[in-house]
């Protein structure tokens, strides 16, 4: 095995999947492991036949000859970026009924909206589709993944050696992709610069023209600086200097591309006067430090955007844990008129409500829990709640109030 390769905790869940249904999708964005991942484990279950519509003739005579196309190649057979060609859906599913074989067809995508058009259209008994990200944390340490559920037991079974305030904003620089987690380190500034000429790329390539590029990285850099915020795209589009729809286009091209992902409030009759526009997160964290031009830990940390980074981080390794459970997160925040704000509530498949606080903070105080007064009036359906930080070890500070460390995740 490449000594590169990190061991991603996917692969079980994909090794069922493959065995369980005649087409196996998997989405995420770009340089997040998904090809390396399937070469990794499929060349250990069948002789997979591999093809890219990376490569512009490829994609073009799969555009323009579907059937030949596929005519070309054995099955089992998997196809990297479906989304080129969207045509090539209706003819995988003439072929994969011809024959009841399991795992005939692997397919992977970065742009979710195109393939679940494909999949509704042609596919939609066929098939089964995946989610995967970047690098969870416990991925690059090589630990066991982590669905975060509040359980005091679950949560001390994660005890790890402490790292500094120093090394986790480092970590959340680097960021969670592959290319930069490998050893030696690549320049992190040009890996993040080449990631944007590539999502560009596919843009203008696949999903709108955009005439002016330079105007969609000043929306990317502005997105980068609301992070952990609400959005408000009339506000959002003004402080771009680009119009409410383009900004509305432009917003839903990086959830497509499943580059960011929208934080929504929690709703309930109960709680009454709470805000109802969603918060923002990038998955890569080390994305939004590039856009927001961070190369240094002690900067960030001293800066006035690091409470909002570290949330960001934390939601994010939270959001991943449960993709790489293939589970479906069912995660919000709450935030009143007066600005009191929960930072994240996890809804449980029970559904117990569990209050998360996520702090920079090294030692954690009982203010960090000041606002769990405005959930009261949904105390017949709370959990314990949590604060994580940067704090070193599992504390309990109070019954149903626990401090969990965020390099624990």
């Amino acid at each position: 095995m490449d000594t590169l390769y990190f061991k991603r905790h996917l692969e079980t869940v994909l090794k069922q999947c493959v065995k369980q249904t005649k087409v196996l999708i998997v989405i995420g964005p770009r340089q997040v492991g998904k090809t390396t991942l399937l070469k990794e484990i499929l060349s250990k279950e069948a002789d997979y036949t591999y093809v890219s519509l990376d490569d512009d003739d490829v994609k073009k005579q799969a555009i323009s000859d579907p059937k030949f196309f596929l005519n070309q190649f054995k099955t089992p057979l998997m196809i990297d970026e479906i989304q080129k060609a969207p045509n090539l859906f209706e003819y995988i599913k003439f072929y994969v009924d011809k024959k009841d074989e399991y795992g005939q067809y692997i397919l992977t995508g970065s742009e979710a909206f195109p393939i679940m058009q494909g999949v509704k259209d042609s596919l939609s008994t066929r098939c089964l589709i995946v989610d995967m990200q970047s690098l969870s944390y416990s991925e690059i340490t090589n630990k066991t993944n982590f669905h975060f559920i509040p359980d005091k037991f679950k949560m001390i079974e994660r005890k790890c050696d402490a790292i500094t305030p120093y090394e986790i904003f480092t970590n959340i620089i680097k960021g969670s992709m592959p290319e930069v987690n490998k050893n030696p380190l690549p320049n992190i500034y040009f890996f993040y610069k080449t990631y944007c000429q590539t999502v560009f790329k596919d843009i203008t390539d696949d999903i709108i023209k955009i005439k002016d590029l330079w105007k969609f990285l000043a929306f990317l850099k502005v997105l980068a600086s609301l992070v952990g915020q609400e959005v408000n795209v009339s506000l959002l589009a003004q402080n771009a200097s680009i119009d409410r729809k383009t900004a509305e286009n432009w917003l839903n091209i990086l959830l497509t591309l499943n580059i960011v992902f929208f934080l929504h409030p929690y709703s309930n009759n109960l709680l009454k006067r709470t805000t109802k526009l969603p918060k923002v997160y990038f998955f890569d964290t080390g994305l939004a430090c590039y856009l927001m031009e961070y190369q240094n830990a002690e900067i960030l940390w001293n800066s006035e955007y690091a409470g909002h980074i570290f949330e960001c981080y934390a939601i994010s390794e939270i959001y991943k844990g449960y993709i790489n459970a293939a589970k479906h997160p069912s995660l919000y925040y709450i935030q009143t008129y007066e600005k009191k704000e929960i930072d994240l509530v996890i809804e449980g498949e029970d559904g117990v409500l569990y209050p998360i606080e996520i702090k920079k903070a090294v030692t954690p105080r009982d203010k960090h829990f000041s606002n769990i007064g405005i959930l009261k009036p949904l105390n017949n359906k709370l959990g314990p709640m949590t604060l994580i930080c940067c704090a070193t070890d599992f504390t309990i500070l109070k019954p149903n109030m626990f401090v969990f460390p965020i390099h624990w995740l």
